[in-house]
């Protein structure tokens, strides 16, 4: 396998990023109704455009030989500081996609720690996941940890 290469994500990515999140969201949850994921795909179109031209978004794509390998994703939000986070500038990794013939080769780990260089850059001063039962096992050597506070979600349906 030639050398895998990484770049940050531009606005002539988009694409990709949706692409590539569709597939993430369709393993995850399986064969869904085309109409929701036409309608899933446009949403991630607007918002990856402008998430990207505004800098609230961060992406970066691994390809090896011409082929994308992997997708990962930081959203920088800023709430009201905390104890445990003074300055309130939180970056939340998402859209952590590889590829499933290019995993186990340290793909997800490099644009995790690229995704947190660069909200360093941001100033952000805590990172958050949601993780899938297969990718924890990353992240926490990579020093993140499952913190006590439960999620809880509603979700809001017409």
């Amino acid at each position: 396998m030639s050398n895998i290469t990484y770049h940050r994500a531009t606005q002539g990515d988009i694409q990709t990023l949706v692409n590539n999140r569709i597939l993430f969201a369709l393993e995850l949850s399986g064969d869904q109704d085309e109409n929701l994921v036409q309608f899933l795909r446009e949403q991630m179109t607007s918002y990856f455009s402008n998430a990207t031209a505004d800098h609230s978004c961060i992406s970066f794509i691994a390809q090896c030989d011409g082929k994308v390998a992997g997708i990962g994703s930081v959203h920088f939000r800023q709430m009201p500081g905390n104890f445990k986070n003074p300055s309130g500038k939180w970056g939340y990794i998402m859209n952590m996609y590889t590829i499933p013939e290019f995993r186990r080769k340290g793909i997800c780990k490099h644009i995790l720690n690229l995704l947190v260089a660069e909200g360093r850059k941001y100033g952000v001063t805590a990172f958050e996941l949601h993780a899938t039962e297969a990718g924890e096992k990353v992240y926490i050597q990579e020093g993140f940890i499952q913190h006590k506070e439960p999620t809880l979600r509603k979700i809001l349906t017409s």
